[in-house]
């Protein structure tokens, strides 16, 4: 679970949000979503504990991300905007390797890997390097990515960014199926059309004038 007690964000003068105050829970898919320069980002980089609010807190499991920023991060999967993925290394091995990384029981990683090559229709690139993939099938990599790091709370800051409806009907479905699982899912986005196809509820972000 997580909650956000209170939070309020200024640069300058300028106030970009205050006085908000949310929770998100298990088995759930939630969208975030308004303009360009309405906050998305900042609101994804205060969740994922890489930037600290000028007020207020956000809770993970019952930690604050303030003074326990380790501990409540390890409890979170991510996919940023710019997301990162090891060009070299083929559809296959990058997915290989999240499940070394965080630590996946080995009888687990060929099924697991043929679930999401199956979902998100990467079965004719699973031997293409990742700098060689259409756009389309790199976000949906580092979507599977993300999801190989087996944590229950994953939030993603705009996944279908540049994509065609097919793609990201792809990534809603996705998407639902990991908060069926039981996950709690954050989709920061723009894009309405991914609101309405995988999120159970919406938080709007309003830009504000000062």
């Amino acid at each position: 679970m997580i909650t956000v007690s209170n939070l309020e964000v200024q640069y300058g003068k300028r106030v970009l949000f205050k006085d908000i105050n949310l929770k998100f829970t298990p088995g759930n898919c939630y969208g975030v979503i308004g303009a360009n320069g309405a906050g998305k980002s900042t609101t994804f980089r205060m969740l994922c504990g890489l930037s600290r609010p000028t007020e207020g807190e956000c809770f993970v499991a019952g930690m604050t991300l303030l003074t326990a920023g380790g501990a409540a991060r390890a409890k979170l999967g991510y996919m940023a905007q710019k997301f990162s993925l090891y060009g070299e290394l083929t559809v296959q091995q990058n997915m290989r390797l999240m499940a070394d990384l965080y630590g996946l029981e080995r009888g687990r990683v060929k099924p697991r890997i043929e679930q999401l090559v199956e979902a998100l229709d990467l079965e004719t690139f699973r031997d293409v390097r990742a700098f060689n993939l259409p756009l389309g099938q790199k976000q949906r990599l580092a979507i599977a990515c993300a999801i190989f790091s087996g944590r229950r709370i994953l939030i993603l800051d705009e996944p279908t960014s540049g994509l065609d409806g097919q793609n990201m009907r792809l990534i809603a479905e996705r998407l639902k199926s990991e908060a069926r699982n039981g996950r709690t899912i954050l989709v920061i986005t723009h894009d309405r059309e991914l609101i309405e196809s995988c999120c159970d509820n919406v938080v709007e972000v309003e830009k504000r004038s000062s």
